[in-house]
């Protein structure tokens, strides 16, 4: 008790010395800043007006990037009837902040769901956007309303060429609410110029009373900079800034510049020199105050501190303690934690015989856990969860321990004399949770370790039963596995893969093979293909499902996908160069590129890197991966289709939400899963397959119809007026040199 009093006064003893200090600073900092405040105005004015002209410029490029991300809208826009022009026209009149949305081609016709048409090739806006730039323009006269307005206008782009003009029309006295910014109390102006000095816009609180039109260094006498120099400067970068002062119908401004980047304008804030002047001595007088409050606060502190020091100590040991007990406690079902968990089985591993052998790791799960939580309710699966811990330690013997890992996983160290002693314990536990569980016919899955080695990390022991545990996930009744050595060389086999998968595509292992796709209008016409990965290691080719899992789960397939995009954009360079008539080629994309901000331009620098048009490429994701993250999945398809690529779902028809994706995706492709035709003749998938074709037809989608090995398949498919297929039956996936023989044969003959 001695030693936490001592520790009490000094700690006391500091804080007073610490406050001490801190009242002298604050005195001498408040004299510091009066002397300096006559200096410091100018700096202080520069840092509030930036801060001002960054907001201005920012709603003025959120309003334009608002234009610029309407125009994927536009794309193709003239390929549409009148009436689905207007229909766009005012659907995104509607969603937008502008009173008008206006679309002019690039004949300078501009079309308005709101007024119709008219021609507004001579407007600058609309010649500056033709020329791929988005820009806003001056304050101009409406051509329809001849009211006063700005135009905020974009390009829009198709595969790299401007098509046409998106405009945003908002009416200036409108636009000045938007814009407007307080700055100094409303004592302040800020002016929008041009480069050369020309008044763009004008606020609503205009202390100089300058209309637009005027050029603002005709008016003004600068002070302390020549008004050459001033110009110079604002037309030497986007990002060029400064302050002058000036003398204005008698009266002294102080004056800061900074350009915002783009339009080749310029924010200029101006505030009299006796305003920034007051504004500086109210600063100081707020510093005062602050500094005053601020001591009194301290000194308060300071003497209420020994009262509060020992309630709050002790409150701290206490939460201490539950924050310790929560550490080692399962919140759900009350029972130990995982990292309690490895804990208690560590100490066990460290205080037994490595020769004992008498300890077995189990790994168990509820198959289908997620089907409980949407039958009961998420209420009820974690009171079943319970239920099934309750059982787990009611069956415990001393010196076993379990836990709830994580969701329906649980982690039970149990001790066994032979392989019976295991099965029986299993066996037990099964049949308690039938009887007693009655909610829900729980379906368990068990992987077992039987451990030999106590030296071996206690996660790696619980990978072993994982794994053995995986062998059986699915089945329809309870059941359970062992780890056997098979599974340890599978994991062997998994690192030596990944220790080599860097060098092997260093090494150029790796081969892009292509399987033809096949018009059911002519069988005999190959219409594009699609690419597939090929692994020769040493002369042998390693089977892709001996890698691809691999690459998928430590992320290595990122690379590959994009190794076989440009090994395919190079071939389709090559038969262009030799004049080949072009086809599609689709490329497979996992799930992991979907969260790279940059995928998509990725791609698109790639078939920029070898200039080859993005139309010869089809990004395929399979349908399981579309509903992982429907967001992420619709601005990666919208981007993609931005660029000019085409877009396929693979595996169509294995999902629980294919038709809400369809609602929300733009798609080009429909893949047709295999499965539906593994029986010609069963009714019912055939049903199945009529109804997506024709739903795909209605949207206009094309589909295609992977797997086909028989002829009654292809049958089947052209009487449903499917549009492709690729299979077995048509052609294996071959070399690029064998395709090329196959695909371009006559003209290769012919050259």
């Amino acid at each position: 008790m001695g030693g936490i009093f001592n520790s009490k006064v000094k700690y006391t003893l500091f804080l007073g010395i610490v406050a001490v200090a801190i009242i002298i600073a604050c005195f001498f900092y408040i004299q510091s800043v009066s002397r300096a405040l006559e200096e410091d105005n100018l700096i202080l004015f520069d840092e509030i007006a930036t801060e001002t002209a960054n907001s201005i410029g920012s709603k003025l490029g959120e309003l334009l990037t608002s234009v610029r991300n309407y125009t994927y809208r536009f794309v193709g826009f003239e390929n549409l009837s009148e009436e689905e022009q207007m229909a766009v026209l005012a659907e995104t009149t509607n969603a937008s902040v502008f009173h008008d949305m206006i679309y002019i081609d690039t004949e300078g016709v501009a079309l308005s769901a709101s007024f119709g048409e008219t021609f507004l090739s001579r407007r600058d806006y609309f010649s500056i956007a033709s020329d791929g730039m988005s820009n806003i323009s001056t304050i101009i006269v409406d051509h329809f309303t001849s009211s006063r307005v700005n135009v905020f206008a974009a390009p829009v782009i198709s595969m790299g060429q401007v098509e046409g003009v998106l405009a945003g029309v908002h009416d200036t006295e409108d636009l000045k609410d938007v814009i407007y910014t307080e700055t100094f109390g409303g004592k302040a102006s800020c002016y929008i110029l041009n480069f050369d000095g020309t008044i763009v816009f004008r606020p609503r609180i205009d202390i100089l009373e300058l209309d637009p039109g005027i050029s603002l260094f005709e008016v003004i006498s600068p002070t302390s900079d020549t008004e050459q120099s001033i110009m110079a400067d604002i037309n030497s970068s986007q990002n060029s800034q400064g302050n002058f002062s000036f003398e204005f119908e008698e009266e002294s401004y102080i004056a800061s510049y900074k350009a915002i980047g783009f339009n080749e304008w310029v924010i200029v804030t101006v505030i009299r020199s006796s305003d920034i002047l007051a504004f500086s001595n109210n600063v100081l007088t707020m510093t005062t105050t602050f500094a005053m409050i601020f001591m009194l606060i301290v000194i308060a502190g300071w003497l209420i501190w020994g009262v509060k020091y020992w309630i709050s100590r002790r409150k701290h040991i206490k939460a201490v303690a539950e924050r310790d007990n929560l550490k080692y406690v399962d919140l759900l079902t009350g029972g130990p934690s995982f990292e309690k968990f490895l804990f208690d089985v560590k100490e066990v591993f460290d205080n037994t015989p490595d020769d004992s052998g008498i300890y077995a790791m189990i790994s168990m799960d509820i198959n289908k856990f997620r089907t409980v939580n949407d039958h009961l309710g998420y209420e009820e699966g974690g009171k079943i969860l319970n239920k099934l811990a309750s059982l787990i330690q009611a069956g415990l013997m001393e010196g076993e321990f379990y836990t709830r890992r994580s969701a329906d996983s649980f982690c039970i160290l149990i001790k066994y004399v032979n392989d019976v002693d295991i099965f029986g314990r299993i066996e037990t536990f099964i049949n308690d949770t039938y009887y007693q569980i009655e909610e829900y016919k729980l379906i368990l899955s068990f992987g077992v370790y039987k451990i030999d080695d106590f030296s071996m990390d206690v996660r790696s022991i619980i990978d072993r039963a994982d794994l053995a545990r995986k062998t059986i996930k699915g089945s329809n009744e309870s059941a359970s596995a062992f780890f056997d050595d098979n599974m340890l060389i599978k994991i062997r086999e998994e690192k030596r893969i990944e220790n080599i998968m860097e060098y092997a595509l260093e090494s150029n292992e790796f081969k892009v093979y292509l399987q033809p796709k096949y018009s059911l209008n002519d069988h005999s016409k190959v219409i594009g293909a699609e690419a597939l990965v090929r692994w020769f290691r040493d002369g042998k080719m390693i089977p892709p499902g001996g890698f691809i899992p691999i690459f998928e789960k430590n992320g290595f397939i990122t690379k590959i996908d994009k190794f076989v995009f440009e090994e395919v954009c190079k071939q389709q360079k090559l038969w262009m160069n030799r004049k080949f008539e072009m086809r599609t080629i689709s490329v497979n994309m996992s799930r992991m590129n979907l969260q790279e901000p940059n995928f998509v331009r990725d791609l698109y620098e790639i078939c920029n890197k070898y200039n080859v048009p993005t139309k010869y490429f089809e990004i395929e994701i399979t349908e399981s991966v579309a509903f992982e993250n429907l967001d992420i999945l619709t601005r990666v398809f919208n981007e993609l289709k931005n660029y000019g690529f085409h877009i396929s779902i693979d595996d169509f028809g294995t999902g629980y939400s294919s038709l809400n994706m369809l609602k929300n995706l733009p798609v080009d492709v429909l893949k047709i899963d295999r499965s539906f035709l593994s029986d010609a003749k069963n009714e019912r998938a055939n049903n199945i397959i009529s109804h997506v074709i024709s739903l795909a037809l209605s949207l206009h989608m094309k589909t295609i119809c992977e797997g086909i090995e028989t002829i009654e398949q292809v049958d089947l498919l052209t009487e449903l007026k499917c549009d492709m297929a690729q299979g077995f039956y048509f052609a294996r996936p071959m070399p690029i040199e064998e395709y090329e023989k196959k695909v371009y044969g006559e003209v290769l003959a012919m050259t």
